[in-house]
């Protein structure tokens, strides 16, 4: 039996605990000031495309009596503009000739300067002279690395034992070959060893899309492989697999090359990241560090599509939303570490009389500030509307319910990038900083549409995940540690029928995030707005670096802290750095966050020795 001092004790204990919940939930909603946008900053503050670094501006490395480096590239225009961005990303100086004769009687040549890497399109070169070849090899004999970004054709190769010799190469074992698969060695790109390869018909169908024909070259003994085809002969040692990606060592230089089309889209300037992290000591260059997700066209505040709604889920539009979509796009958003960003479309169709509800603007706009989510919007809609009446009718009814909302990013769709900067102008516009695109027409990832707006490449759709988006992501993780992933729930909303629900949508997504992403987790999470401002500071920073002995002196100029490198090394860790700190992201990668204008970094050896 309770006594009644014990009675009052617990009765005023449990009224301390309720009043304590009560008063947290109540400062909450306080405290959540959603009717203005806290993503929106002073663009006035941040770096503009005017302080973009580009490629051979002035140095200031001199500071450190460090001079930067420089690249040659030889080749046309197919591969030079994604050559130009790697450089401008990684702050190097550039030079561009078409042909190998052009760069020998270039200035740099005459003023016996030497480049760091010469990268070379093999199409452009004339293989039948041996004067070319011979450059080649004063190249390599005078330490510059030379890297192919594709080999000339198999049947030139099979008849030239020098140019055999060049690239490694033993023997041409067939010209022509098709393989199941490729093998991605552990150490070459960032996330780890990957095998593209399945014995299950459905997974093959879904996913197999890499290149799976290529020339068959046996390798010289000494050269190293960073990737390989996998054939169908079981008997087959894994060593005599067709090889893709390499590499040959000469005195004080190194000749990495690809075999087949790898470098021709964006994941190519990943690739060349990973190659000179094999080719140097060291390497160290900037990342933007942002992980994002976009949701595009959610939520939706009109209650259109009821019918076909409520066949497929047997709910309105507000039902779907709240009970359907929210739970799952919360239970992928909380499980990862990405930043996630909601693109409103207030309307998906403009020509149904069915206008947008005000408490579901307010609830969204609420509920979305709690879980540190950005609000965007979209500029998508399913009617034909014309993109300046759809935004106009969305500016009149967003600021006759939160005046003071303004947003800081915005999904463009399908529009084209010549689309996006006419719509730019409008008044609806003024405060957006940041764009989501999905126009691929170029190499450039992250950049600026305009002196004051950036552009963000979408990377991925989150539903389907190809063998070939899976190495564009580990390419562009590895230059960048940057990732867009767009779900766009229009279909899930819109469905042609019940394969478009989004129980299988979201099934598909889930999987994707948590095992394809897994290994980039230590990269930060960013909303649309918080990307854009690591990627100005990572655009307009400039940085010189000098190593003696185990340290390694690292100064950064034009930006405010923070900012991001990453690190590669070769059997070397991290002891000690001042002026920032670091993460492992895996063996001999470390991320580098720099608090400081200068850091000094002091490293240790991993090689086991042993005493006697």
């Amino acid at each position: 039996m309770i006594s009644r001092r014990n009675y009052f004790a617990i009765t005023i204990v449990m009224f301390i605990i309720f009043f304590m919940f009560l008063s947290t939930g109540v400062i909450m909603e306080v405290w959540n000031d959603y009717e203005t946008n806290s993503y929106l900053e002073d663009d006035r503050k941040l770096p503009g495309k005017s302080e973009v670094y580009s490629v051979n501006r002035d140095v200031k490395s001199e500071i450190l009596g460090h001079s930067r480096d420089f690249i040659v590239y030889v080749g046309g225009k197919e591969m030079e503009g994604a050559v130009e961005i790697w450089a401008s990303y990684t702050k190097k100086n550039m030079e561009s000739y078409i042909t190998l004769t052009q760069c020998g009687q270039a200035e740099w040549k005459e003023a016996h300067r030497i480049p760091s890497m010469l990268v070379i399109d093999s199409g452009y070169i004339k293989w039948e002279e041996g004067a070319e070849l011979e450059y080649l090899e004063e190249c390599l004999e005078e330490g510059v690395d030379v890297v192919f970004c594709n080999m000339p054709d198999a049947s030139v190769i099979k008849k030239s034992r020098r140019i055999q010799s060049l690239f490694g190469i033993r023997s041409v074992r067939a010209e022509r070959t098709d393989i199941k698969g490729v093998h991605l060695y552990e150490g070459f790109l960032l996330g780890g060893e990957a095998v593209y390869l399945t014995t299950d018909k459905k997974e093959q169908k879904k996913r197999q899309d890499m290149d799976l024909t290529l020339p068959w070259y046996e390798l010289e003994a000494g050269t190293e492989v960073y990737m390989k085809g996998v054939t169908d002969e079981e008997v087959m040692e894994s060593e005599e697999y067709p090889v893709v990606i390499w590499k040959k060592n000469y005195r004080g230089a190194c000749l990495m090359t690809v075999n087949g089309r790898y470098m021709e889209d964006f994941g190519g300037i990943g690739i060349l990241s990973a190659m000179v992290a094999q080719m140097e000591p060291y390497d160290l260059y900037p990342v933007v560090n942002a992980q994002s997700m976009v949701i595009a066209d959610y939520p939706v505040l009109a209650q259109e599509n009821e019918e076909q709604l409520m066949d497929v889920y047997s709910r309105n539009m507000q039902g779907v939303e709240r009970d359907i979509l929210w739970p799952g796009i919360m239970s992928v958003y909380r499980r990862n570490k990405m930043g996630l960003t909601c693109m409103m479309a207030p309307q998906l169709d403009y020509e149904d009389d069915l206008l947008p509800d005000r408490e579901q603007l307010h609830y969204y706009v609420k509920n979305l500030n709690k879980e540190d989510t950005e609000v965007g919007l979209s500029g998508v809609n399913i009617s034909g509307t014309r993109v300046k009446e759809k935004l106009n009718a969305d500016y009149n009814f967003i600021h006759e319910e939160l005046p003071e909302y303004q947003f800081a990013s915005f999904y463009g769709g399908r529009m084209n990038e010549d689309e996006i900067k006419e719509i730019m102008a409008e008044r609806d516009m003024a405060s957006v900083k940041t764009v989501i695109e999905e126009d691929r027409r170029d190499d450039e990832i992250v950049g600026y549409l305009s002196e004051r707006v950036t552009k963000q490449k979408v990377l991925s759709d989150g539903f389907t995940h190809t063998y070939r988006d899976d190495l564009r992501i580990r390419c562009v993780e590895t230059m960048l540690g940057y990732t867009n992933i767009l779900i766009d729930v229009t279909d899930a909303l819109y469905p042609k029928d019940r394969a478009d629900s989004w129980e299988k949508l979201a099934e598909d997504l889930g999987w994707n995030i948590q095992n394809y992403w897994k290994g980039f987790r230590e990269f930060q999470g960013a909303t649309a707005s918080e990307s854009d401002e690591y990627i100005r500071r990572f655009l307009a920073l400039d940085y010189s670096r000098q190593r003696d002995g185990k340290e390694i002196r690292l100064q950064t100029f034009n930006v405010q802290e923070p900012v991001w490198f990453i690190l590669r090394t070769h059997n070397e860790a991290i002891d000690q750095m001042k002026g920032g700190s670091f993460t492992e992201l895996e063996d001999d990668v470390f991320l580098l966050e720099l608090e400081e204008a200068e850091a000094v970094i002091t490293m240790k050896s991993t090689v086991l020795t042993y005493e006697y």
